[in-house]
């Protein structure tokens, strides 16, 4: 399953905006209020009524379209998406109308469309032992993991159809990922006391330690622990409670972890389920991460879940450098008078991330008072005043360090300039 195209009209600030995906992974970036959220909302609002049908198989159940999603000139609202299946085309269909007097909202959802799509879909997926892909949005809390002080003892069990529960409602699953994690050890607990055999890992928690070591190689050893009941992992030697990690490390985990436990349930008879496939959107995909992590975070998306189309927005100049060519990249903008439009923009992978910051996000690499002080330190030298050029300097270099780059530039020009003034003085 593959997303080809999003069409949005009247929808939040974009009056009429057309996307193609052709089934590639994408990455939106653009300013805070540009529109880059309310992409990811549109194609929520589509895959709602998909994921709940698929999730019950009983009955209809659609996500409310409002009046407040409607552009505040307009009538209606009209969003659509292109969605390919097993080399088929379906489309995702919602329309809205604001509420007049007189007159109650109306809206249309395209139920023969996604009908079909179900009919088909269960054609191809029905059998439990084939595979289904996962569609999951992770929005801006998934950091929030909370160890349950309580686990329900008598749940329903984990089909492959439990990959598909709460996977659009903009938080991460942590209750049900817990619950989840240590069922599977409660098995592979009793299956080395039944074989005998110590060195048995049980193949769906080993990937989920996989995709989270992939993306944290210091972190290894994931597993619940009682009394008190905890999640706990080794961090370079180290015994840490997951609740005690960082927002960073604990929001990296939760999204490497969740996935690839989807994605266990989703393909139950795959030798490596980490190569199921699935659409899933990522907002803000360098919450609370290192730089470092910022540079690697698609690559390692890309070589954990190879199937995975990931659609992503992000404000991080580290993460645009490694765009390459397995990502479709656009540029959200919003005028003045908060019109959206989307730019398809070209591959930034090898950008340093202060070009990418002034050329494309349009904003100063550096802090405008230590701009201010390198500009001073040249105006000084510019008037062989060297004693204020090395006041500046010195400034300078106390903000950003002696060895930060443009700092070493202005110290080789009052040196050059000491140099041609002791020349000078000696004529």
């Amino acid at each position: 399953m593959k997303l080809m195209s999003l069409e949005m009209q009247n929808f939040k600030g974009f009056e009429h905006c057309q996307i193609q995906f052709d089934g590639n992974s994408a990455v939106f970036f653009g300013e805070n209020g540009a529109g880059k959220s309310t992409i990811l909302s549109a194609i929520n609002y589509l895959m709602w009524n998909l994921v709940y049908r698929l999730n019950q198989q009983q009955g209809t159940a659609f996500k409310t379209v409002s009046a407040d999603l409607v552009n505040i000139q307009a009538e209606t609202l009209e969003i659509s998406a292109q969605i390919e299946m097993d080399e088929h085309r379906y489309e995702l269909y919602k329309m809205y109308r604001k509420p007049v007097p007189g007159r109650l909202a109306s809206a249309i959802t395209g139920k023969k469309e996604i009908d079909d799509l179900i009919s088909d879909y269960m054609r191809l997926f029905g059998d439990e032992d084939r595979g289904i892909p996962v569609i999951v949005n992770y929005g801006t809390n998934r950091s929030v993991l909370k160890t349950p002080l309580r686990i329900r003892k008598n749940h329903d069990g984990f089909s492959k159809w439990t990959a598909l529960e709460r996977t659009l409602e903009n938080e991460l699953d942590y209750r049900t990922f817990f619950e989840w994690f240590r069922d599977r050890e409660d098995y592979e607990s009793e299956r080395i006391r039944d074989i005998q055999d110590l060195s048995f890992r049980d193949s769906a928690l080993e990937c989920v330690r996989a995709a989270i070591h992939a993306m944290m190689p210091e972190f290894e050893g994931l597993q619940v622990k009682r009394n008190p009941l905890r999640l706990v992992t080794m961090k370079n030697g180290q015994e840490y409670n997951v609740d005690q990690l960082s927002d960073g490390e604990k929001c990296t985990l939760a999204l490497m972890g969740d996935l690839a436990r989807r994605l266990a349930l989703a393909n139950p008879g795959s030798s490596n389920p980490l190569e199921g496939q699935g659409i899933v959107l990522i907002d803000e995909i360098e919450l609370h991460m290192h730089p470092s992590w910022q540079r690697k975070i698609l690559t390692v998306l890309r070589q954990t879940f190879p199937n995975i189309q990931f659609i992503i927005t992000t404000h991080s100049p580290q993460v645009l450098g490694e765009v390459n060519d397995q990502f479709r990249l656009f540029m959200v903008n919003s005028d003045e008078e908060n019109h959206m439009t989307v730019e398809t923009m070209d591959r930034m992978d090898g950008y340093d991330s202060n070009y990418i910051l002034e050329e494309f996000m349009e904003t100063t690499a550096s802090n405008p008072d230590f701009l201010a002080l390198l500009q001073k330190g040249y105006e000084a030298l510019a008037r062989e005043d060297l004693d204020k050029a090395g006041q500046q300097l010195r400034q300078a270099a106390r903000i950003a360090g002696a060895e930060y780059p443009e700092v070493m530039r202005l110290d080789g020009a009052l040196k050059r300039g000491k140099l041609r003034h002791a020349k000078h003085q000696e004529r």
